[in-house]
């Protein structure tokens, strides 16, 4: 993975002893240092301090080390996303003590005496970090598509053409999240319930759609607001 200097199972036992020794802590900053300044990199705009900058990001990646759990996914993920947030949160706390930008008066709206580059850079900062944030949800996403044995490529060859069919497909796949047992069945297997779902729906669909459906399932399952907010909404009985 990118940046990640210590091959995973070095890096857990890394971490674990990170936790409780200052020392080994220090060691994890000294080889992570570049990867932290990636992330202070990535989130600096004008009227920052780059060294508190990244005074920030080594106490957030401190912070993460305490913090992280294997379950979560990979470790230099949720480092950067937990030194990204620290990060943003600053940010906009100094923003906060600003001037804003305009105010509505009994004429209109009145300009104020405020920095124009610090709001233009900010626009620009929140774009890019969108942007980030989605590239990231698309990686974590295709891991999690790869558990249930298809990819991004594969799926895009099986998503339906049809309006009528993707909508049937949102229907057994709404279908399958509203029924705790076939929720879990799915998700414990990773692999679409087709046996229990053809009392209900067509074989055929439910063989022809099962990357497409899985995918609604995992999207709407997960944590990644970016990405769903792309799919169609699942059906209800009320949509029908």
């Amino acid at each position: 993975m990118e940046n990640e200097p210590i091959l995973q199972g070095q890096l857990a036992a890394r971490l674990e002893l990170a936790r409780t020794d200052k020392h080994a802590l220090n060691t994890l900053l000294h080889d992570y240092m570049p990867f932290i300044k990636k992330c202070v990199s990535g989130v600096f705009f004008k009227g920052q301090s780059k060294a508190d900058n990244l005074t920030d990001a080594m106490l957030a990646f401190a912070h993460s080390v305490q913090t992280y759990n294997p379950g979560n996914g990979a470790f230099i993920q949720y480092a950067a996303a937990v030194i990204r947030n620290r990060l943003i949160d600053n940010a906009r706390k100094e923003l906060a003590v600003q001037k804003p930008l305009f105010s509505l008066s009994a004429t209109g709206i009145e300009e104020k005496d405020v920095s124009w580059e610090t709001v233009l850079s900010l626009q620009a900062f929140n774009r890019a970090e969108e942007e980030k944030n989605l590239r990231l949800e698309i990686e974590a996403v295709n891991s999690e598509f790869s558990q249930w044995g298809f990819s991004w490529e594969t799926l895009l060859k099986k998503c339906p053409k049809q309006e009528r069919s993707r909508n049937i497909a949102a229907r057994i796949a709404g279908a399958v999240r509203e029924n705790p047992g076939l929720l879990a069945a799915a998700l414990e297997t990773r692999q679409l319930p087709v046996t229990r779902l053809a009392a209900a729906f067509s074989r055929k669909t439910l063989e022809k759609y099962r990357q497409y459906i899985a995918a609604l399932i995992i999207l709407s399952q997960g944590d990644y607001p970016y990405v769903y907010s792309f799919v169609p909404q699942l059906f209800t009985e009320e949509d029908n």
